[in-house]
């Protein structure tokens, strides 16, 4: 508490060193710099937010400290939008230039930096000498703080679009940018797993990985530096990764934190992609395991959550599944709001995945925006290939502290055969079994009309192409309410749940989804 105490009025001491002495604004270049190539800022939500008698006084909302209502502005154009901008750049400095806290964390000073360079232009275009001076000034500042609170960090703990910031400084500086290609392999080695997948698993950051790098491109190719190779190649590779989480109704696949609201935008960081090489899921590896065949696309959740701060965004939703065929999704995760504070924390506990869920309590347990207080320590994955049948087998021991149980996942299926089959285990650790309730829960999209029969083993399902699915199950099925997040709305929906109480050591429930 004393050091972060202490961190706190350093801080404060170097905010307002840098507004009495920002030093001399020697900016090589601030023209003609703007090297965005997907805005993936959400704006719907704040469109009309500029409008708004004193909007920069909004202190929660990213969009105002980031400096992203600028490009609201930019949208509406002229003069009104002009001034809006400078009104909101220079109410919102004095409000809060000595003021430490989030908005001068490094990563929101970045957004800032990149927010008023790639403006600069629109927002200069009818300033005064005063004003220009006072908008140089705000970003020399920024610019200060930034090189000042990022020294605390090693290259290997940089976002990519913290490095971004710290190349466009350099140019317009006209500094040594230094070794480019070792600076990006730190970070890569930090951040991308060997499969070439972000380490937070969430699809969107995948998408903003890739614009990142390629505005990097940019900025290399317009300042005629040259771009290291390592730079395309890891492009490449996960933009080839990111090319196989779509579903067969051409939607996401819904974990940890991803939406639908961004498909667009996701979808674009593969543009002019029209031939990308499919590439198969390894062998015991961690992570979202796929598979497609031209009837089905199946995901299976095996990340295995750590302490690092990429961890911060992951769901609680271990071994969970999504499936869909021909052009039907019908086994879903919940999904997510995209939200300007955050996401709705429920929606990242494991009740809103189709996975096995131990007395009602998450596998992981979810603290807002930072890594899991407790996750399973060991989340294991194998495949087995006989012919053209597929065995996936996941386990994790999240619930061996509290119920001294490990889950299993077993999901077998055929090349080219619309079916999927399910056994999931739940096997006591001790000699003595200790019985627990247990939910296995299936959600259901919307658009899927949902029928019980009188077996209670099995449920009929009709997709909105009039396809017929029999889900089918060793135990009793019941259907329960669920909500499913489909581009920022939330729709009311069906799931259906495999209930009951382990009675054995080895408790065996079987199920399985079959196309008539």
């Amino acid at each position: 508490m004393i050091k972060k105490s202490l961190y706190l009025i350093i801080k404060k001491f170097l905010l307002i060193y840098f507004f009495v002495f920002p030093g001399k604004l020697r900016f090589k270049i601030l023209s003609r710099l703007n090297f965005e190539i997907i805005d993936f800022n959400n704006y719907e939500k704040n469109k009309n937010l500029i409008f708004k008698k004193d909007f920069f006084k909004i202190e929660k909302n990213p969009v105002i400290y980031n400096y992203d209502f600028i490009s609201l502005c930019n949208k509406i154009g002229g003069k009104k939008g002009i001034e809006i901008a400078k009104l909101g750049i220079f109410r919102w400095y004095e409000k809060n230039r000595y003021r430490v806290g989030l908005m001068w964390e490094t990563e929101h000073i970045a957004k800032r930096i990149l927010n008023l360079i790639y403006n600069f232009d629109f927002i200069n275009s009818i300033s005064t000498k005063s004003e220009e001076y006072k908008l140089k000034k705000i970003l020399k500042i920024n610019i200060n703080a930034f090189n000042r609170f990022i020294f605390a960090k090693n290259y290997n703990e940089y976002s990519l679009l913290e490095f971004k910031v710290y190349i466009l400084i350099k140019y317009i500086f006209d500094e040594e940018i230094g070794n480019i290609k070792n600076k990006f392999k730190l970070i890569i080695d930090n951040q991308i797993d060997h499969f070439s997948m972000h380490k937070t698993y969430n699809i969107f950051e995948q998408a903003k990985f890739i614009n990142d790098i390629n505005e990097i491109i940019s900025m290399l190719l317009n300042f005629k530096s040259e771009v290291p190779e390592i730079l395309n190649m890891t492009k490449i590779k996960m933009e080839a990764l990111l090319a196989q989480y779509f579903h067969k109704d051409g939607t996401l696949a819904l974990f940890n934190g991803t939406n639908n609201y961004n498909l667009e935008k996701t979808k674009l960081a593969l543009r002019e992609k029209v031939v990308i090489r499919k590439i198969e899921y390894p062998d015991n590896t961690n992570g979202i395991f796929y598979f497609e065949d031209k009837q089905k696309k199946i995901f299976l959740d095996g990340v295995q959550p750590t302490h690092s701060p990429h961890s911060k965004k992951l769901s609680a939703g271990t071994l969970s599944i999504e499936f869909s065929s021909d052009k039907d999704k019908i086994i879903t995760n919940c999904g997510a709001l995209e939200k300007t504070t955050g996401n709705a924390a429920y929606l990242r506990y494991s009740a809103a995945h189709s996975t096995i869920v131990l007395e009602n309590t998450n596998i992981s347990e979810i603290r807002d925006n930072q890594p899991h207080i407790k996750f399973p320590q060991t989340v294991s994955f194998k495949k087995q290939l006989d012919g053209s049948i597929h065995s996936v087998e996941a386990s994790h021991n999240g619930y061996i502290k509290n119920y001294k149980k490990i889950v299993k996942r077993k999901i077998n299926f055929q090349e080219n055969k619309n079916y999927l089959k399910g056994e999931d285990v739940i096997i006591s650790a001790t000699s003595k079994n200790r019985e627990v309730i247990y939910h296995i829960r299936f959600h259901i999209l919307p658009n899927i009309n949902v029928t019980q029969t009188n077996n209670k083993k099995n449920i009929i399902l009709k997709t909105k192409n009039n396809t017929i699915w029999i889900f089918n199950s060793n135990k009793n099925l019941v259907l329960e309410e669920s909500v499913f997040i489909d581009k920022n709305d939330v729709k009311e929906t069906k799931q259906i749940v495999i209930k009951g109480i382990t009675k054995k050591n080895r408790e065996i429930i079987q199920w399985s989804l079959l196309k008539k």
